[in-house]
């Protein structure tokens, strides 16, 4: 019984303390800075395979990151954040900032992945990331290395050197992955962004070559927001090409969104999978009820699933 009411008990607490906060926490000045969003997924589906179907309903885990900012000087910055119901790290690095647009970071952190992966979760449209996004990388959207960037008005340019064994992981060899995104604004009058990215992870004898290049676009005009990426993944054992179009449309409280996923296998039939969601907002960026209705089919292994999935979400 306790076990069960622990999570409800989480979401109470959270709830308290952001109602009367209406931005990030600053614990010291503005020197050190608190954020923390806490929320809970759960589903209900029937999935199907080779004539054989099951029902299942799942309230997941309460996911809780915490995360500290603190300003060292007007260019240097420390970052640690991590989920504190399950103990885990997931962002641990120093950051410079300069005057002139250059950046440099070094620790773990979310590399330049693609509008999907690099978008917080806690702002995600939809509770569940693409299918691309389970390609884009060898393991996971977080590693650690050396990150620099550089932004202009209207063009920014990233590239980072990582281990490649994903978060919280020491390197298993001397190879290193390399991973980098070019992100251009046609127009400064529109909110609209184009971008390509690569990822590459050469074969040696401990492991096999990966490697993805992939477009993004995306444009913010009034209530509407449309996404779109596309990427060509390589490696010895999988290659497919995978894309999705998202849009979203926000009518005060309200934002209804919708996916449309697909992953073309080389040589093997396809997935994929259809999405909409509703999301509702009573208290704008601090408390968050999202509603989704799924479909997902793979023919190559001919399975499919319905469902219904929904998350709980509040952030100060």
């Amino acid at each position: 019984m306790h076990r069960s009411c622990n999570p409800v008990f989480r979401i109470l607490i959270l709830l308290v303390i952001a109602q009367p906060v209406w931005a990030d926490l600053s614990l010291v000045g503005d020197r050190l800075v608190l954020d923390a969003t806490i929320w809970t997924n759960g589903h209900l589906w029937r999935a199907e395979q080779a004539g054989l179907a099951r029902n299942e309903f799942v309230i997941e885990r309460v996911v809780a990151p915490v995360g500290l900012t603190g300003r060292l000087s007007s260019v240097a910055s420390l970052r640690l954040s991590g989920d504190v119901s399950a103990v885990s790290p997931m962002d641990l690095y120093a950051d410079l900032r300069w005057p002139n647009g250059f950046g440099l970071r070094v620790g773990q952190f979310v590399m330049p992945l693609g509008f999907d992966l690099m978008t917080d979760p806690a702002k995600q449209l939809l509770v569940n990331n693409s299918l691309l996004s389970g390609y884009s990388a060898p393991a996971g959207s977080r590693d650690i290395g050396l990150m620099g960037e550089l932004q202009r008005s209207l063009l920014s340019i990233t590239g980072a050197v990582i281990n490649g064994d994903g978060a919280n992981a020491a390197s298993s060899n001397s190879r290193k992955d390399v991973c980098g995104r070019i992100t251009f604004k046609p127009l400064s009058t529109v909110d609209a962004v184009l971008a390509l990215r690569g990822y590459y992870r050469g074969a040696d004898a401990s492991d096999t070559a990966w490697r993805t290049f992939a477009a993004e676009a995306r444009l913010k005009r009034g209530p509407l927001e449309l996404q779109a990426e596309f990427q060509n993944r390589y490696s010895s054992d999988v290659r497919n090409n995978a894309a999705y179009l998202q849009a979203a449309w926000s009518i005060r409280q309200l934002q209804p969104a919708g996916r449309f996923d697909l992953v073309l296998p080389q040589g093997e039939h396809p997935e994929w999978m259809v999405t909409g969601g509703l999301n509702l907002e009573p208290i704008s960026d601090h408390l968050k009820v999202m509603f989704d209705c799924t479909y997902r089919r793979n023919y190559q292994a001919n399975w499919s699933i319905f469902g219904f999935l929904f998350r709980l979400q509040a952030a100060i």
